[in-house]
């Protein structure tokens, strides 16, 4: 009977209603920037049924959820352009009666610049000679977009330079290439040893989330400058001043000189030298920088020196420069040398700057003046006194007192001098210093040095002469004097003289004179004794330009009294302006024409009215002077005479010419003259001529277009408007020849016959033809001229056959690359010819440039050359290069000279020339798009860190490369550097056209070590001789600091099971590479002994850059984890349990020790309270609870699967999840939670939380069932509506505002 009961379904199954999707339900289009969690489309049928469950299968399938009721379907994991542009799906619906149908659907993903460009062979570091010229290029960036397939190429920028200065900021530009180039000059020791670009790479653009952005990224190009033996030494605290006491002691040391190597990388020994004394044999310089004593130091033999001795020292590098040179610098060493007092002061009769204490003896009297009444402060003259105490500082100061009968009259200054001083004698009583009541006076001047107690003063006679001074001025009769002179006199007439006069006597009476303002001197001057006034330069007197100068005579007297008054001098008007034309004249005029007038202006600035400003106008004699007169008052010129075009000489280009003399009546007349110009314009007035009236051409037969003979006709009319011929074949040409019209000078042209184009002249069927040409000019309105020549062309029989390449010659021809330079021989190409007479020249056509069958432009053009007798030479072999190219054709033909008719050039041919290789070229590194990162906590013996990629251009054995690690260098994290050895190994192998050298470890790695590993790998070819190129790669290691943990409820056996699932959702959630150091079980702190067992990952995050994701970063990246749903979603089904530290916080210890207290205070309480409460519990809600539980288990078990996670709780009952914990722990059990036994509660158990309350599940999903959403909304429910809750659902509402671990209860606690 069993088989009764399969065969019931099949009677219920409708065959009529098949489901059947909507016709639009095959493809969709999706962009890749769609954030998860939106809708993407519905899947929607043609059946009219409502109860309809739907579905997605397939192999992309997890990159959706579907809503099984509605057929919404929503995007759950992130799609990647890039990873994958499309994705297979099946959809599948079925109702209750029918079995499910699927259809496939193809879900196109659009791409969006969601993408950066991503830099290649990154970091960037590069070391470059500070010497490097400016507009080099010192390094190349690359990086790509792989958005629009990686096709189109970002643009860079310098966005900083470290340092930045005004000078750093511009000094280096960056090409659309990636060129970095140098804008400047470097200098390792003024400017920077480093510096650090910042360089941006921005992508063309595009739409990304709606809009149109530019994605960026940056990264760093560091350049290590390195210094070059190209600056002197420098001195350190240069230039050095020391003390010396004199009479010091020989040989002992009073200075160590210091210098330092200018270029601070190479730091080269100095050594020292006295290259100069200011007085010598005093001391003396070891070369290692010691100056000792060497002579007597005595201070008064240095004063002319200001005691001290002035050492030029030289330092010089041990090693030759940049140049070849020895480099130098040179200081000064300044030793001063102390004194002590044993000197009094003296008075000397000289200047302070002009005295010589050493050579002068002291003086003990002086004489002075001073006039009368002179103001107070005022110093006596011609008194030149200086007071000098050779002691220095302390020990020459003295002071200046005055004594004497008269010294009341007079103060002396300065009364305190230091050394030395210049004394002066001032007046303090200006009344008493009368010249009528004392002629003269007599002080002393008292030097007083208070330190020196045995010898301290010195006296100084002064005597004072009292000068009388001025007490009245000159004095003119009048104020004002007229004076005159005729322009461009003579220089130095006299026009006047003026005196005036001065009572005082003496000097005081004496008057000079002067003129004023200082630019009347221009033109005038005046005798300073006695007053005559005269001309300075009579050209300058221009009456036109000034008729009037006003001047002031100023009279000063002996003691510079003053007194003026004022001249006027009148110009008076000469004959000196020329008589000149206004404005030009250029006229024109059609020759034959008999009535032209002209009319002249001109203008003298002579005084109006006068013989000198009156004008006459002279026609003066010239070519065509003749057929002209002029008026001689009005200047208007009028012809005599009708004027012809062609008998002006044709040069002048129709031009005549006439000139008019423009003359005053002055005294001496003066003249000018004024060019006339008349342009005589051309009429038709000739026709054309032809130079012989009877031609005779030949022409060979069978020649289409050829050039039979010329013609030549002329027009004597001087333009070409009307000159201009043309020539046409008016009887005689029966189609069968033409005539085109040159011109060869002006009024000249030729007409060149030809055989038509289309026709061939036949010798057999007319030997001679006879032609009328005709020759026409143009002229104006319509007006020309004709003219005609008879022409006979005789028809000349021809050869015309083609010459021939030799085949047997056309072999290829072999040449090895990189030849010595010289031409060689290669072949020698023939032709042959069946005329007889015959001339064969091999001509080059072309050359084309192969490698492997491919065309490579010009690069063999110089290689090969052709002779004109066919011999094929090798033209450049030093630069032939088989790399470039392997194979060379030159396309030619032979041409015979004597060839007059048909073709005279043979087919074109082709030689081949084959190039044959040699090994020229060393291996290649090729990039490699990578960074190299090794963990040294996870790399194994033999595992790959790096790879080196490299080709050769030779071919055969010569490109075959063998790899070889010749250097390690360690830079650790604070620069230091280690030389190591045997750490890595290498492995060659081949892949197509390239070798790999796979960089593997060799030893176990030092997990402690932080900075990077630089390898020199050597790349060999297999040549003889061989030939190699190092390349430098930089290994990053990321050390035991960035080991982080995650800690997994599971068991250390199920955790290394899952291990590959666990990296590859991480690798989703961060973007980074990971790798698992370590698998443990963690070490238990719970209070309770009753917890599952966990267990700790330790692992590494690295990123392609080189960085990886510390410890103390990981709470950032605790976040995005927590923001990557999907990813978060499958690691919790793994079993994450805690992201970072031990799984213990600060939460958990607070718990224990709030359970601790609890347990040790109140313990008999609570288990009385508990007793009780659980006893009522089971009375009272017993029946009700179970209902919900058997509720809330249905919509449970109808949730999709896509909803429920694998991760959820079961509301309102006690089952486990998944992840076998229960949803009433890590729940704050304090005293004030009301536990809330109302049965009537509408939010108990309204929210399913998974173990780690990592999220609260489907808020307000549409895709949930309609009676979860209504239990879904207990978060809006105020906190006052929960004070009556269960503890069901006070602890779901209490895990939005909290998150940790209770790990004091486990499931039994409850």
């Amino acid at each position: 009977m069993l088989w009764i009961q399969f065969l019931i379904p099949l009677f219920l199954i409708d065959p009529c209603n098949t489901l059947q999707f909507a016709t639009n339900m095959t493809f969709a289009r999706i962009p890749e920037d769609t954030p998860v969690g939106s809708t993407v489309f519905y899947i929607v049928t043609k059946d009219p049924e409502i109860n309809l469950k739907y579905g997605i299968e397939g192999p992309h399938s997890y990159y959706f959820n579907v809503d099984s009721m509605t057929g919404r379907v929503e995007l759950a994991i992130s799609l990647d352009y890039e990873s994958r542009m499309q994705h297979d799906i099946i959809l599948s619906v079925e109702d209750s009666s029918n079995i499910p149908v699927r259809s496939p659907m193809t879900i196109i993903v659009e791409d969006c610049n969601d993408n950066a460009p991503v830099f290649l062979q990154i970091p960037y570091s590069v070391n470059v000679f500070e010497n490097t010229t400016s507009g080099s290029i010192i390094f190349t960036v690359s990086a790509v977009d792989y958005d629009n397939g990686g096709l189109i190429s970002p643009t860079y920028e310098i966005v900083s330079v470290i340092p930045s200065n005004e000078n750093s900021n511009y000094l280096f530009i960056i090409q659309g290439n990636g060129d970095i180039v140098l804008n400047g000059t470097l200098n390792y020791n003024t400017l920077s040893s480093f510096y650090q670009l910042l360089v941006k790479a921005t992508d063309s653009g595009g739409k990304l989330h709606g809009e149109f952005i530019y994605q960026n990224s940056t990264t760093y190009v560091s350049l290590n400058i390195v210094d070059v033996p190209d600056i002197d030494p420098q001195f350190l605290n240069a230039p050095y001043t020391i003390s010396v006491l004199e009479n010091t002691e020989l040989n002992t040391e009073v200075l160590r000189v210091s210098a330092v190597d200018g270029d601070k990388q190479i730091n080269d020994n100095i050594l020292y030298f006295i290259s100069n004394a200011s007085y010598p044999n005093l001391f003396n310089l070891s070369v290692s920088g010691y100056m000792c004593v060497s002579g007597l130091i005595n201070r008064e033999d240095l004063e002319e020196e200001g005691d001290q001795v002035q050492l030029e020292v030289m330092a010089q590098e041990e090693h030759l420069n940049v140049k070849g040179e020895h480099a130098t610098s040179f200081t000064t060493v300044t030793i001063r040398v102390l004194d002590v007092n044993d000197n009094k002061p003296q008075f000397y009769n000289c200047d302070i700057d002009d005295c010589n204490f050493k050579n002068v003896a002291p003086s003990t009297s002086f004489m002075g003046e001073i006039e009368e009444h002179s103001a107070a402060q005022v110093p006596v003259s011609n008194l030149t006194i200086t007071a000098n105490d050779p002691d220095k500082d302390q020990n020459g100061v003295f002071y200046l007192t005055l004594r004497g009968t008269y010294a009341h009259l007079y103060s002396v200054s300065p009364s305190r001098i230091r050394n030395t001083g210049q004394v002066q004698v001032l007046v303090s009583d200006s009344v008493g210093l009368d010249y009528e009541k004392i002629k003269s006076t007599e002080v002393e001047i008292v030097a007083n040095d208070t330190g020196n107690l045995l010898d301290c003063c010195s006296i100084a006679k002064v005597s004072i002469v009292i000068i009388d001074i001025n007490d009245h001025i000159p004095k003119f009769d009048h104020s004002t004097y007229q004076l005159e002179v005729y322009e461009n006199c003579a220089d130095g007439l006299s026009i006047g003289r003026i005196t005036a006069t001065d009572e005082d006597s003496g000097a005081f009476g004496t008057i000079t004179y002067q003129l004023l303002p200082e630019s009347i001197l221009e033109n005038f001057r005046v005798d300073t004794s006695s007053g005559e006034i005269s001309v300075v330069n009579g050209s300058l007197l221009d009456r036109e330009r000034r008729s009037v100068y006003y001047a002031t005579l100023q009279a000063q007297d002996g003691g510079n009294a003053t007194s003026s008054t004022l001249l006027e001098i009148t110009i008076l008007d000469e004959n000196d302006e020329i008589p000149t034309a206004i404005g030009t004249y250029n006229i024109f005029v059609n020759e034959n024409v008999d009535d032209i007038s002209i009319q002249i202006e001109a203008v003298d600035n002579d005084e109006p009215n006068t013989n000198n400003s009156f004008i006459e106008f002279h026609l003066l004699p010239s070519e065509y002077s003749g057929n002209f007169t002029v008026d001689l008052t009005t200047g208007l010129i009028t012809s005599l005479t009708p004027l012809d075009r062609e008998a002006i000489n044709v040069t002048q280009n129709g031009r005549v010419v006439l000139t008019v003399e423009l003359k005053d009546r002055g005294k001496e007349p003066l003249s000018s003259e004024v060019n006339i110009t008349i342009n005589v314009e051309d009429l038709n007035d000739n026709e054309p001529l032809f130079r012989d009236s009877q031609y005779n051409f030949s022409v060979h037969e069978s020649t289409k277009g050829a050039f039979v003979g010329s013609l030549q006709a002329s027009d004597h009319d001087q333009t070409e408007l009307n000159n201009r011929v043309s020539f046409r074949i008016s009887q005689g040409g029966s189609g069968n020849f033409i005539i085109r019209a040159q011109k060869e000078e002006l009024g000249l042209y030729r007409g060149d016959l030809f055989v038509d184009p289309e026709v061939e002249l036949d010798y057999e069927r007319q030997k001679s033809y006879d032609l009328i040409i005709e020759a026409q000019d143009n002229g104006l309105n319509g007006v020309s001229h004709t003219a005609s020549a008879n022409v006979s062309v005789h028809v000349l029989d021809l050869n015309d056959e083609p010459p021939q390449v030799d085949p047997s010659s056309l072999k290829d021809v072999y040449l090895s690359e990189n030849g010595t330079g010289t031409p060689e021989l290669l072949t020698i190409l023939t032709a042959t010819d069946p005329d007889t007479d015959h001339e064969l020249e091999f001509q080059e056509l072309s050359v084309e440039c192969f490698k492997n069958g491919a065309d490579v432009g010009s690069i063999c053009y110089s290689w090969l050359w052709l002779a004109e007798n066919g011999s094929l030479y090798s033209n450049d072999t030093g630069n032939v290069d088989y790399e470039l190219c392997d194979l060379v054709t030159m396309l030619f033909r032979v041409e015979d000279k004597n060839t007059l008719i048909g073709n005279r050039f043979s087919n074109n041919a082709t030689v081949r020339v084959v190039i044959e290789d040699i090994n020229d070229n060393a291996p290649e590194f090729l990039a490699i798009d990578e960074t190299f990162v090794v963990v040294p906590d996870v790399a194994p013996f033999d595992y790959q860190v790096a790879l080196v990629k490299a080709t050769d251009n030779d071919t055969g054995v010569n490109a075959e490369i063998q790899f070889s690690i010749t250097s390690l260098v360690f830079f650790d994290s604070t620069g230091g550097s280690t030389s190591l050895s045997n750490i890595f190994s290498n492995v060659t192998s081949r892949e197509n056209d390239y070798f790999l050298g796979s960089i593997r470890v060799a030893t176990s790695l030092d997990a402690a070590l932080k900075g990077q590993y630089q390898v020199t790998v050597t790349a060999t070819d297999q040549g003889i001789p061989s030939l190699q190129t190092t390349h430098l790669l930089n290994i990053f290691t990321v050390d035991v600091s960035f080991r982080v943990s995650l800690t997994f409820s599971k068991t250390p056996e199920e955790v290394r099971a899952e291990s590959s699932e666990i990296i590859k959702w991480l690798t989703v959630a961060t973007k980074a590479t990971v790798y698992i150091s370590e698998i443990k079980e963690a070490s238990s702190t719970k209070i309770s002994s009753r917890a599952a067992t966990d267990t700790i990952i330790y692992l590494y995050f690295v990123y392609s850059n080189g960085t990886a994701i510390t410890p103390q970063e990981l709470d950032a990246y605790d976040v995005i984890i927590r923001s990557d749903t999907s990813s978060l979603n499958q690691l919790l089904q793994l079993g994450l349990k805690v992201i970072g530290g031990s799984g213990v916080t600060n939460a958990d210890k607070k718990d224990e020790i709030f359970y601790g207290v609890i347990a040790g205070l109140a313990g008999a309480i609570l288990l009385i309270v508990v007793i009780f409460i659980t006893a009522l519990c089971c009375m009272r809600k017993s029946h009700n609870r179970k209902l919900r539980a058997i509720k809330a288990s249905k919509i449970a078990k109808t949730l999709p699967g896509e909803v429920v996670q694998g991760a959820e709780v079961i509301p309102g009952t006690n089952m486990f999840n998944s992840e076998r914990s229960n949803p009433m722990l890590n729940v704050d059990l304090g005293p004030i939670i009301d536990l809330g036994f109302d049965e009537n509660s509408s939010i108990s158990d309204s929210i399913s939380v998974d173990s780690l309350y990592h999220h609260i599940q489907n808020q307000g999903d549409p895709s949930m069932p309609q009676e979860s959403q209504e239990a879904a909304i207990a978060p809006a429910v105020s906190n006052d509506t929960l004070d009556g809750n269960e503890p069901l659902a006070l602890a779901i509402t209490d895990r939005i505002n909290k998150a940790y671990d209770n790990v004091a209860l486990d499931t039994t606690d409850l």
